[in-house]
């Protein structure tokens, strides 16, 4: 986990333990007490709680996720990607859709074409504070069971994310191990994880 993230995660535990103390004072009992430090577990427990709340939903909801920002880009996404092989220059272009499962700890891509399907390993989402982006890096191969094959298509994607008006896009450039690079340009098209490159196209039509 990124750890500016993890200096929020902290920030924010040390505000919600000061105001449950200010509750307790307010409500007669002195923290620092007996009485006081027989509260420490249910001290603890809401902390352990409000957590457990935050990192399975509280992250996704438009104001609550503000405490600890996370870019929530979970759905699916559509467009295009354009590659040039290094040895022959034969150059490659089609329509992809990718499918990204995200919560708050955990990240997952798979792409899908006409004829492949990819799977993600090795998932981050950056945030470089100088540019004000963020960046969505991971690895991939079409194997799900064997990324280390090198038989297998593999490769790497450095996307960055974009707001255009009030459409959300992924750009960026990919990597194979096919003596290849080429460019991403996708557009979200729906918050629905789709299954296959044929259900993306109707969402993509409706």
């Amino acid at each position: 986990m990124d750890k500016k993230i993890l200096f929020r995660i902290l920030q924010v535990t040390v505000g919600l333990v000061l105001l449950i103390v200010c509750v307790l004072f307010a409500s007669g009992i002195n923290p620092f007490s007996l009485k006081g430090v027989t509260k420490i577990p249910t001290i603890v427990s809401i902390v352990v709680l409000f957590w457990g709340f935050y990192f399975s939903i509280g992250w996704k909801w438009p104001y609550l996720r503000k405490l600890v920002y996370k870019e929530n880009l979970n759905g699916t996404w559509f467009g295009t990607y354009t590659s040039r092989n290094f040895i022959t220059n034969e150059v490659f272009k089609d329509q992809i859709a990718v499918v990204i499962r995200q919560s708050f700890v955990m990240l997952n891509v798979k792409s899908h074409t006409a004829n492949y399907i990819n799977h993600s390993y090795g998932e981050t989402l950056n945030y470089d504070t100088n540019s004000d982006t963020h960046q969505l890096i991971y690895l991939y191969s079409q194997s799900i069971f064997k990324p280390v094959d090198d038989n297998a298509r593999k490769g790497t994607s450095e996307l960055q994310l974009n707001y255009n008006c009030d459409k959300e896009e992924l750009y960026g450039n990919f990597w194979t191990n096919h003596n290849s690079k080429g460019f991403l340009n996708l557009t979200k098209i729906t918050k629905t994880q789709v299954k296959s490159f044929n259900e993306a196209l109707k969402h993509l039509n409706n």
